[in-house]
Formats: structure tokens, sequence, C-alpha cells
């Protein structure tokens, strides 16, 4: 007789900033882990940007299309909107979800001292109770993209 074992799906969050670097971030997760997690797509938004019920349908616009782009891929998806300090946010989440990945698009950064990522991305790699997949998108003058995919990926591991 043979024993099996079922193994919880694992949690990922995907933070979210409606921009094709996020959305290039999802795509990846969803391609990967699509039967074996559960995604979490986190949106952090500023408390202080205008009327809230337009921000929110705003938000479940965006989220609209996320789910029908994630559709084809069956994954196990949750959207979330929460608002504050977004490095401060994902940490929250993460922890309150039991992530047990982070995968952030970043659009990278001109800046010397922000050389791959930018200032929230490299507060969250280095809070995180997790591990941190940072997919760096080039400028699309750049086309580093093969086969759809980003040129960079950074991984950060708690442990280190």
């Amino acid at each position: 007789m043979r024993a099996t074992t079922s193994t919880a799906p694992k949690t990922i969050l995907c933070p979210v900033d409606f921009s094709s670097s996020s959305e290039r971030a999802l795509i990846h997760v969803a391609e990967r882990h699509a039967d074996d997690a559960k995604l979490i797509v986190l949106h952090v938004g500023s408390p202080d940007t205008g009327d809230p019920g337009a921000l929110l349908k705003e938000h479940l616009h965006h989220f609209s299309r996320f789910s029908d782009m994630l559709s084809d891929y069956r994954c196990d998806v949750r959207f979330s909107v929460e608002y504050g300090a977004p490095a401060k946010v994902i940490i929250e989440q993460a922890n309150r979800h039991g992530a047990e990945l982070i995968v952030l698009g970043s659009h990278g950064s001109n800046n010397i001292s922000r050389l791959l990522v930018g200032s929230t991305t490299e507060a969250v790699m280095r809070q995180a109770p997790c591990q941190v997949l940072v997919l760096k998108s080039p400028p699309p003058a750049r086309a580093g993209i093969v086969d759809g995919q980003p040129a960079l990926a950074v991984l950060s591991n708690p442990n280190d």
C-alpha cells in the first residue's frame, strides 16, 4: 500500500502597483506555482490620495483584469487592498498570512544609491520573514525580456 500525504499549498505574497512589472511578476508566479500555492495579490494604497470610494473602484477594476489574466492558470488567488507605508504593510501581510515567499516586480532605478531595487523593495528584502524574489524589468527600450521573462532575478533569504 502506498501512503500519500497531502501538503498544504505554500502561500506566496505578490504586492502589486498595477505596473507592467507587477503584471510580469504575477505571471511569473502563476506559471511556476499555479497548482501548489495560494497567491495573495496585495495592493498598498496611500490613505491620503483622494476619494476612498473612487480609489477602491479603480483597484477593483485592476484586480478584475488580473483575475481574468490569472484564470488561465487556475490559481488559488486572493486579492487584498491595504493602506499605509508599502514596505511596512507588505511585511505585516507576509507575517499575517504566513507567506513562504514574497515576489516583487521592480522597475529598476537610475539612482546610483539604488542600483538594482527601489527603496520599498530594499526594505522588504531586509525585513521579510521569508524569501523574497525580485524580478527586475528592464526599460522597454532595452528589451531585456527573454520569452516574456524579466532579465534579472534577485533572491533574498532571511536566513542569510
